[in-house]
């Protein structure tokens, strides 16, 4: 997992995501959800199954109410994960959870105003931005090239939204015996009963207010079937499986018991998994 992560980051290094819109207050997109009141269209965080559009009713029995929108600890997590980045690898100690994670100055930001994003999109962008220091400090490059607002936190209304996509969405994958997308919630989605079936908060991946629950299943698509045979290669692992159904999300132990080599480091990113 910690190998993950530190692979992502450097990567990010080498291509740092780019500037779609102009600049603007930190503040304004960060800290106060009453400026970003037109953020209210919910994004759903991963593609959906085939079979997660064939549940035919749905009943949200029990959501749970914020007396006000969430609002992550963005440094408080950086600090978890660079202790355990260093726990895992004395030699790694030497990233910092003291660079830089808000934009430089008059850097754009990456993130539609018309779209809602959950708080997994928060903590990725704070790493992008830390590459981006380092990467603008090893170029000579203006930070603000490699930087980003962080997205808006959303109104509370838009934050139930999100839930209850992403809350649908792991329904759909539940009946279909599909692992969960386990992105972060903004807060409790309740139970949810799909075509008769009742999923509790925690079986639809439910952490605690902002928390992941790991690393994200694992998406084998037809295409990545190897010609000729009737094995698939895995995105992001060396080797091959045999024995499943293309198009569909598997775990990575799922997969090591269809054949792919064990002991692999979890290629899978997964920030917002620690307290």
């Amino acid at each position: 997992m910690i190998q993950a992560i530190y692979n992502q980051r450097f990567e990010a290094i080498e291509a740092p995501p780019g500037q779609t819109a102009g600049g603007g207050n930190f503040a304004e997109l960060f800290g106060d959800a009453a400026k970003t009141a037109t953020q209210l269209v919910a994004q759903p965080p991963a593609p959906a199954s085939s079979s997660s559009t064939n549940t035919a009713s749905s009943t949200n029995t029990a959501p749970a109410v914020q007396s006000s929108p969430g609002d992550p600890d963005v440094q408080a997590w950086l600090n978890s994960y660079y202790t355990e980045l260093a726990a895992a690898n004395p030699m790694e100690s030497a990233l910092s959870a003291d660079i830089p994670y808000q934009p430089a100055s008059g850097a754009g930001s990456n993130y539609s105003a018309a779209s809602v994003y959950g708080p997994d999109q928060i903590y990725t962008q704070a790493l992008y931005n830390q590459n981006g220091y380092l990467f603008a400090g090893l170029t000579g490059g203006n930070p603000a090239s490699f930087t980003s607002q962080l997205p808006g936190i959303p109104v509370q209304a838009a934050q139930q939204e999100f839930d209850s996509e992403l809350a649908m969405e792991n329904a759909g994958r539940l009946a279909s015996g599909q692992p969960i997308d386990t992105t972060a919630y903004w807060s409790d989605p309740g139970s949810l009963t799909v075509g008769g079936q009742t999923y509790t908060a925690q079986e639809l991946g439910y952490a605690g207010p902002e928390q992941s629950t790991g690393p994200e299943p694992i998406y084998v698509s037809q295409g990545d079937q190897i010609p000729g045979t009737e094995k698939f290669s895995v995105p992001g692992y060396s080797g091959s499986v045999t024995g499943i159904q293309p198009n569909r999300y598997y775990t990575l132990q799922q997969l090591e018991q269809a054949g792919l080599k064990s002991g692999q480091p979890d290629a899978q990113f997964h920030p917002g998994s620690w307290s």
